[in-house]
């Protein structure tokens, strides 16, 4: 199944839920969390609310290829609430953040600089849980060519 469909699949749950489930807000100031990216990416998010429309959601990643490549990437991913109509809220959503790639192979390693801007959807089934949706515009630079791409991620948020 390829990532469109999925993206599709999981809107549709997303809008029938929307419809069963009871309208929920945002978690309050203060609240931190953990999100987990449900789409292909490798990095844990651990979001704190730090007034009714912005968080800040530091990041770590990790990945590895045996005899290949280990990548390690730590940053920042602010969300500003655009607006927010009972259980659905719009974000504007950024990245800003390092990644270390080192070669199994040549003993080398590379580090980039990432840089990203994106807009997206969170549904919030409860005040501890909610999902969420976005597409963002991407650019790496640094030690490797330099790279612009776009990207969407699908996430799962438990706030506590």
């Amino acid at each position: 199944m390829n990532f469109s469909k999925v993206c599709t699949i999981l809107f549709g749950i997303i809008l029938g839920l929307s419809f069963s489930a009871q309208a929920q807000s945002i978690p309050e100031t203060g609240s931190f969390g953990i999100r987990a990216n449900l789409t292909g990416q490798n990095s844990i998010e651990m979001p704190y609310m730090l007034n009714e429309s912005l968080s800040l959601a530091p990041y770590l990643g990790f990945s590895t290829t045996q005899d290949q490549s280990t990548n390690v990437s730590v940053g920042i991913r602010p969300r500003y609430y655009a607006s927010t109509s009972n259980a659905l809220s719009t974000y504007f959503t950024g990245t800003l953040g390092f990644t270390n790639t080192s070669f199994s192979n040549t003993n080398n390693s590379v580090t980039d600089f990432n840089l990203g801007v994106g807009y997206g959807v969170e549904y919030f089934f409860s005040n501890q849980f909610s999902v969420s949706a976005d597409a963002n515009l991407n650019s790496r630079f640094g030690d490797s060519a330099t790279n612009l791409s776009t990207g969407a991620r699908v996430s799962a948020t438990f706030y506590f």
